[in-house]
């Protein structure tokens, strides 16, 4: 009887409790000269009898899970039968402390009320309060030497003590909640070590020296198993044929015994429930597990069941513990989805960032460079000087070149945090070289006072006009661009108009891809109005957001 052997080990406990509680009162018995005041031949066969039963309940408790949990209620009725034989033996007005009343009454509650459910301690508490009370008018009506007033002060005793174990036992409740530790690692990828640390929590919190977990996912048609033994964790691909149906139907949490063709399962009210008959588990039967538990594990990416096998001790209490362990895993699995999911959904949108900055930046640049090179070559063969245009190219690229180098630089330092700029004097200077580069007129509309804004803002504006401004240039074919920009309400309203072709008149005409992506990911309204006399770019972004 090892301290390991306590653990979680409630119907070694009680039947223990139940043999000590007996023997004390054998011995209080013998050792007190005032007790029992009446049927002494009597009350000590019964009491020695008692004695020997508790012993083998006990012996039974400590060998077999199995009838532990199936002569679990027959003890109960013996317990209360032998509490109304303790009354009538030690009840009198001389025996103020000596009755086991109180004790016995305890503890057949509290065995009620961590055996099963706060009904069975209810009802244990209304069947000791009915029958006591019942016994002792009938032993008063005897003519017997009862002290009433005794007799209903401890009942009232027993009242206030069934009162406080019922309240207790509905606290309780049933649920049980398991942690294990998770792996290290970056979140969404870490679930195949997440497995192999439910397992080995598996093992050492049950004491079972084999574990596995067959996964069924919901898209993949193999069954992937994992298994814990003496040698490490074991992991292999089985073909879904049967096993997948079984393991997508949730099953209840219980202990089996396959040889011996019985089983003790959670039933749906939370209680236990004693199966004879075959074990139905294809899966028990391919791991040639004879007596073990098992338990469903549920996720939103598959289900599976966890089965634990090659126990030196199992327990009614390990049936709660292993279906707490299973939903955990369960859990785990889900946050790891999620983690995952939200990497995903955070690396598609850092990637369509980039790409929105290059197209609006970089690879606008580069066609309006070759729109320049075109003229230039032009300007070259009708004989005039190119030297005033190749410097102007130079100092676009370099200019060019600078902003992609704060692009880099933005995308490695991640957010600004709270630092702002002035949006007219970066619009203004954005324009100036817009003009240069594509040969056209711009025109900056806005008021005079200072609009600062977050350097975040910032860019996401500038890539907006630079877009609209190169395309107005390449596919409008304009001569002029106006860029007019406010604020009215926390709202910036930027409105950008040229004067070339427009969009193609026909139903569902594309819109700016690019700037619609923008616009969008930073939660603002766009609209598009266009005509053969231009096209004007209406948008609004909330002023206080960061990009």
């Amino acid at each position: 009887m090892s301290a390991k052997g306590w653990t979680r080990r409630t119907g070694r406990v009680i039947a223990t409790g139940r043999a000590v509680l007996a023997l004390t009162f054998l011995l209080a018995l013998w050792l007190d000269p005032v007790v029992p005041v009446r049927g002494v031949t009597l009350g000590y066969a019964l009491v020695s009898s008692y004695l020997l039963w508790t012993a083998l309940l006990m012996i039974i408790a400590w060998r077999s899970w199995w009838y532990d949990f199936r002569l679990a209620p027959v003890a109960q009725v013996v317990d209360i039968l032998m509490f109304l034989s303790a009354v009538y033996f030690t009840e009198s007005p001389f025996t103020e402390f000596q009755s086991p009343f109180l004790a016995f009454a305890a503890f057949m509650q509290v065995s009620a009320m961590v055996r099963w459910n706060w009904r069975a301690t209810a009802l244990t508490a209304l069947v000791l309060l009915s029958t006591n009370l019942a016994f002792g008018i009938t032993l008063y009506q005897m003519g017997l030497d009862i002290d009433l007033f005794r007799f209903s002060r401890r009942t009232i005793y027993m009242i206030v003590l069934s009162s406080i174990l019922i309240w207790l036992s509905m606290s309780r409740g049933s649920g049980r909640t398991v942690a294990f530790a998770e792996p290290p690692g970056i979140p969404g990828e870490r679930r195949d070590l997440l497995l192999d640390s439910a397992l080995r929590a598996a093992a050492a919190t049950l004491g079972a020296e084999q574990v596995a977990l067959a996964f069924a996912a919901s898209e993949e048609p193999w069954i992937e198993m994992r298994r814990l033994t003496a040698k490490g964790i074991v992991t292999e691909r089985l073909a879904p044929e049967g096993l997948a149906d079984e393991l997508l139907g949730r099953r209840s949490t219980a202990i089996f015994s396959r040889s011996r063709k019985r089983q003790l399962a959670l039933a749906e009210d939370g209680g236990l429930e004693a199966l004879d008959g075959p074990v139905e588990s294809r899966l028990a039967d391919l791991l040639g597990a004879d007596e073990g538990i098992i338990a469903s594990v549920q996720s939103v990416t598959g289900s599976g069941h966890l089965v634990a096998w090659d126990h030196k001790n199992l327990s009614f209490d390990d049936i709660a513990l292993v279906r707490a362990l299973a939903d955990e895993i369960g859990h785990a699995l889900d946050r790891e989805e999620m983690a995952r999911l939200a990497r995903s959904a955070a690396e598609t949108g850092v990637r369509q960032a980039v790409a929105r900055d290059l197209h609006d930046s970089v690879a606008q640049f580069l066609a309006g460079t070759l729109f320049r090179l075109e003229a230039l070559r032009r300007w070259i063969r009708e004989g005039n000087d190119p030297e005033g245009e190749i410097d102007s190219i130079k100092n676009a690229l370099r200019r060019e070149q600078g902003q992609l180098r704060l692009l880099i630089q933005r995308l490695r330092r991640g957010q600004e945090g709270d630092r702002r700029t002035e949006i007219g004097e970066e619009l203004r200077d954005l324009l100036a070289e817009a003009s240069g580069h594509w040969h056209i007129e711009t025109e900056l509309v806005m008021d005079q006072r200072p609009l600062p804004v977050s350097v975040q803002l910032s860019h996401e504006i500038r890539q907006l006009v630079r877009e609209a401004v190169a395309n107005a240039a390449r596919h409008g074919k304009c001569g002029k661009v106006k860029v007019e920009l406010s604020e009215q309400a926390g709202h910036l309203n930027l409105a950008i108009t040229d004067d070339g072709k427009g969009f193609p008149q026909i139903p569902n005409a594309p819109r700016p891809r690019s700037i619609s992506e923008r616009v969008e990911a930073l939660g603002g309204r766009f609209e598009l109005h266009s005509d053969g006399a231009g096209t004007r770019l209406a948008i609004a972004l909330r002023s206080g957001e960061p990009a």
